[in-house]
């Protein structure tokens, strides 16, 4: 089921069954995924994704736009205090000039009763279960920088 092969005659007799193998093949497939892409094959073919732009953006965007024709609106969330594109579709139309940057802020400045607590719980970047300290993308960064350079010799 996993290479798309044609299923068995017996498990298309019994529907509950294929259902259930499908359900549990395509966990399988989903977890060795997980941990091929941390291959260093895999790494190289999520690394092409990833400049192909293959993965779309973020739709927490940090842009908003007080000049017309520049983007369509962002909205704002007050509680991780980050920009986002809206799902709605009537906004998809919405030239993000329109409403500013200004607004969110001048909104909480005239009420700031209706700003929301930030969230005690934020995202924690991890690597095999251990906390990645934050300091550990520029380190390896210079790491690489460093074995990359070529060696210079004294004549």
């Amino acid at each position: 089921m996993i290479l798309d092969l044609e299923p068995d005659e017996e498990l298309e007799d019994n529907p509950n069954q294929s259902d259930l193998i499908e359900q549990v093949a395509e966990m399988l497939y989903g977890l060795i995924h997980a941990r091929y892409i941390l291959t260093n094959r895999g790494i190289a073919q999520m690394l092409e994704k990833y400049q192909q732009q293959d993965f779309d953006y973020c739709p927490r965007v940090y842009c908003l736009w007080d000049i017309p024709g520049e983007a369509m609106v962002k909205l704002y969330c007050p509680k991780c205090m980050d920009m986002y594109t809206p799902k709605s579709s009537r906004h998809h139309h919405t030239d993000g000039a329109y409403l500013g940057t200004g607004f969110p802020h001048m909104l909480f400045m005239v009420h700031p009763e209706y700003q929301p607590k930030r969230p005690a719980n934020q995202f924690v970047h991890r690597l095999w279960g251990f906390k990645i300290h934050p300091m550990a993308f520029q380190l390896q960064l210079q790491a690489a920088s460093n074995f990359k350079s070529p060696v210079k010799t004294i004549h």
